[in-house]
């Protein structure tokens, strides 16, 4: 695995010197196998005894936190930059949800032992950057490049009810292929009352991830439906691709989609303000002043792209308050009527200037 940053690097060197053994894990693993950009780099630290010794060693390169001190995770920050680093741990079902783990940090467990705690066998795939080799337990290696989404073990894949919306996220961001037996999983965490707890953030969270890192969102959605968690209409998947196929920024491509998928978000978000602006783009009646810049775009989504960008190019209201004062009107409650029926004439076309 080639490692691109240099500070990481200098990190990593410190680490042998104490005669840790430092290996990269998860998605920029996983990712440098993709051939993606890898933009956030997590650490397991083998061979110290404790997150103390692993915290003095760290503290040298920037600011420390021990703020996933319980899960056995060190922070390391920079101006421009955040790292992971941890423990190997056991992760073992104590409690319903998504975070009922007891954890045990070990600095000397083995890879694969910890590894087994994962998802997925493509999230289970380690570099040891100290002897330039990857561990590879469970075949994480041979499912990418068979495009194949697989589990790692049946009875920890489904202490995690959150896994079923990740399963959907990464088959549509990677165009994998679901594993049938994961398939089965997902389907029997749906059906459990665990699957009903998970909180409104986390699976937001995922469908943002969705949504905003899938070339092929639409793949994920139709996972949704078949593992009948949503019943979502056959022909918006094709309007959520052409969104995508668009390269908005984040925040308009949610507004868009959030649109069409409204019933959707109401159930997974309480962000009123992404709501508010939702809800705009569906009741905007396009000015009479703009209407030639719909004429012969017959695509439905090319004509939701270009109402959301008139409501965010309104142009600024010709009158305002203090213009009515200037004519001789008392401020009244009937200011904001009178103004808005100005800046309706002024959207028609009716009034140009003061």
């Amino acid at each position: 695995m080639k490692i691109n940053d240099i500070f990481l690097k200098k990190v990593l060197d410190k680490l042998i010197e104490h005669n840790a053994t430092p290996i990269l894990v998860g998605g920029c693993v996983r990712d440098s196998f993709l051939n993606l950009e890898v933009k956030d780099y997590d650490v397991e630290v083998y061979g110290l005894n404790t997150l103390e010794e692993l915290e003095e060693i760290l503290e040298e390169f920037g600011s420390v936190n021990l703020v996933g001190k319980s899960f056995g995770i060190v922070k390391l920050s920079t101006e421009t930059m955040e790292y992971d680093f941890s423990f190997p741990r056991l992760e073992n079902k104590i409690a319903d949800g998504h975070t009922g783990f007891d954890v045990v940090i070990n600095g000397y467990l083995d890879f694969k032992e910890a590894a087994k705690r994962r998802d997925f066998t493509i999230n289970a795939i380690g570099y040891d950057y100290k002897n330039k080799i990857h561990l590879d337990p469970f075949n994480g290696i041979q499912d990418i490049d068979k495009k194949l989404l697989k589990h790692i073990d049946d009875d920890t894949f489904i202490e995690d009810p959150l896994r079923v919306y990740r399963a959907i996220q990464f088959t549509a961001r990677f165009g994998f292929v679901l594993d049938m037996r994961t398939f089965e999983l997902c389907k029997q965490i749906v059906n459990s009352n665990e699957f009903v707890s998970l909180s409104k953030e986390r699976i937001y969270e995922e469908y943002k991830k969705l949504f905003l890192k899938s070339k092929q969102a639409s793949k994920g959605l139709k996972l949704l439906n078949e593992l009948k968690i949503e019943n979502i209409n056959h022909e918006y998947l094709q309007y959520i691709d052409e969104i995508k196929d668009a390269n908005l920024n984040q925040k308009d491509t949610l507004i868009l989609i959030f649109s069409i998928l409204d019933e959707l978000f109401i159930k997974i978000s309480d962000d009123k303000k992404l709501f508010k602006q939702i809800m705009s783009l569906k009741s905007f009646q396009v000015p009479r002043i703009f209407e030639k810049k719909l004429l012969g775009i017959g695509s439905f989504t090319k004509q939701l792209i270009i109402k959301l960008e008139m409501l965010n190019n309104m142009p600024e209201a010709l009158f305002k308050g203090k213009d009515l004062i200037e004519m001789g009107y008392k401020p009244s409650e009937k200011f904001k009527t009178i103004l808005d029926t100005l800046y309706k004439m002024q959207l028609n076309g009716e009034i140009c200037q003061k």
